[in-house]
């Protein structure tokens, strides 16, 4: 192999269309490989500002400052840059299944199941799907709600990782950590991108029991700065159209 060249000496010209497959994707693994390098180099705090400048708030169901991660889904770049990080981190993580939040905990669990080659599993809200095991009821920002995992989707002494793209007051990393334990698995870390640290999700872990579980997040509140309504037209047109 010679930079993005894959060089094969044939002698066997039976073998010459095995050969050549083999070395054409050799060389798709050569520039994957290249490529998360790449992006491994770049240093969290890089990273973090790169992900912050494409995200941006808007005033939503009473909040000020809702953070919305559409505002990287649109680049594929960012979107790219997002899921190598949480490959890059938990590539070396012994993890049996990947649980992602409803909703958006989805979009990014997913794509990282995938490429850990791990069983991905759906947190929903009550009554979203058939066969599940219900968590008890439990307080978040926007009043109280249930959750759900299908039977069979965590196995007893299971190793797992949740995944959603913020953390906020934590009361639903709470209540999905917990109904992992009841199903007899335990969590390892939850993740996330960004963590609002002003509103101490951390603090409710500890009164929750769940001290013990880590957080890791991308970024925190400081570096989100964009306002999506800076824009006279953007605020004109703006309808704050949340669930009530």
């Amino acid at each position: 192999v010679h930079g993005d060249r894959t060089f094969v000496f044939v002698m066997n010209r039976g073998r010459v269309g095995f050969v050549i497959v083999a070395g054409a994707a050799a060389f798709l693994v050569l520039r994957s490989i290249r490529k998360s390098k790449q992006t491994i180099s770049k240093s969290p705090e890089e990273v973090a500002r790169q992900i912050a400048a494409v995200v941006p708030y808007f005033p939503f169901k009473g909040i000020d400052r809702f953070y919305d991660i559409g505002g990287f889904l649109h680049k594929p770049e960012i979107f790219q840059l997002v899921i190598d990080q949480l490959v890059s981190r938990y590539s070396e993580f012994e993890i049996d299944a990947i649980g992602g939040l409803d909703a958006r905990g989805f979009i990014l669990g997913a794509p990282l199941a995938l490429a850990l080659k791990k069983p991905f599993f759906m947190i929903r809200k009550k009554g979203k799907m058939p066969n599940t095991i219900s968590s008890c009821d439990y307080q978040k920002e926007y009043g109280s709600d249930s959750l759900t995992i299908q039977r069979g989707a965590v196995r007893h002494g299971d190793r797992v990782l949740l995944i959603d793209d913020l953390i906020a007051t934590g009361g639903t990393l709470c209540a999905s950590i917990s109904l992992v334990e009841q199903l007899g698995a335990r969590v390892v870390e939850c993740a996330c991108v960004v963590e609002i640290r002003f509103l101490n999700a951390r603090k409710k872990f500890e009164e929750q029991g769940h001290g013990s579980v880590p957080v890791w997040a991308m970024l925190d509140e400081s570096l989100l700065n964009l306002n999506g309504l800076a824009d006279p037209v953007a605020k004109r047109l703006y309808v704050d159209d949340g669930e009530k």
